[in-house]
């Protein structure tokens, strides 16, 4: 009597498991060395006010590696205060965005979404970039009128320029009874090489590298399952050694 031959469960990965496996491989470089997942890292709400009577009000904001971001708000004579930021710290450069390169010393008033790279920063490596937000005399169009604003900076330690920005509610300029106080919100920068815009406190799903976009869909397992040889090794090493422990116990299990 002829036995019927024993059939094999098709090995179907469930698009969790896929996911998985696509997210270890993205982890793993050709060579075999682990990369790093860009970040954009957010401060939180702060709120911290420079808004003293008389005197100077100066306040450092930590940011990576030693480079820090600092906000002063300083007495020039009687009710007259100028309102300045410097960013030092970091072992190559450290700049502001600025209006102009006519106006290098001033920095610019940047609209929420503005993408902080694509702007002019003053020329040259400063161990210090010291810039006005607006003077004692009112001199400087972007911060006459109340309202919330953000600005832009950078710096570089070494492993390349990283971009970042702070939210200022601003309280208006001295002839507006205000007296150029202001208050830092919040603030956040990116890794090397991260794109970030004014007011961004996270990376886009589009713009992380941990996975294809295609492991992160739906019908991300039927086309995972039909990858070839080539196929999988994009998936790199770890996804590879995961499919073949898992086609050993669909075997077994069959």
């Amino acid at each position: 009597m002829k036995t019927k031959p024993r059939q094999r469960k098709p090995s179907a990965l469930s698009t969790a498991r896929w996911t998985s496996y696509a997210i270890a491989a993205g982890a793993t470089a050709i060579s075999g060395a682990p990369t790093a997942e860009a970040e954009i890292h957010y401060s939180g709400l702060i709120d911290f006010k420079f808004q003293n009577r008389q005197g100077e009000v100066r306040h450092s904001f930590p940011l990576s590696q030693g480079a820090v971001l600092v906000g002063i708000r300083s007495e020039f004579g009687f009710y007259e205060f100028d309102a300045t930021f410097e960013i030092k710290g970091a072992a190559v450069s450290n700049h502001f965005r600025i209006y102009s390169t006519h106006s290098s010393y001033f920095v610019a008033a940047l609209p929420r979404g503005a993408v902080i790279s694509q702007g002019r920063f003053a020329l040259g490596d400063v161990a210090t970039s010291i810039d006005f937000l607006q003077t004692y005399t009112c001199g400087f169009p972007d911060w006459r009128e109340p309202g919330t604003y953000y600005i832009g900076f950078r710096f570089n330690n070494g492993p390349g320029m990283q971009y970042g920005w702070a939210r200022i509610k601003w309280g208006g300029c001295s002839n507006s009874g205000n007296f150029n106080k202001y208050i830092v919100k919040d603030y956040a920068w990116g890794d090397p090489g991260d794109q970030i815009k004014a007011g961004q406190t996270q990376l886009h799903e589009d713009e992380t590298q941990v996975a294809p976009q295609a492991a992160k869909s739906a019908d991300a397992a039927p086309a995972a399952a039909s990858l070839g040889s080539l196929g999988l090794l994009a998936l790199g090493a770890v996804g590879l050694q995961a499919w073949r422990r898992s086609r050993r116990g669909d075997e077994h299990g069959a």
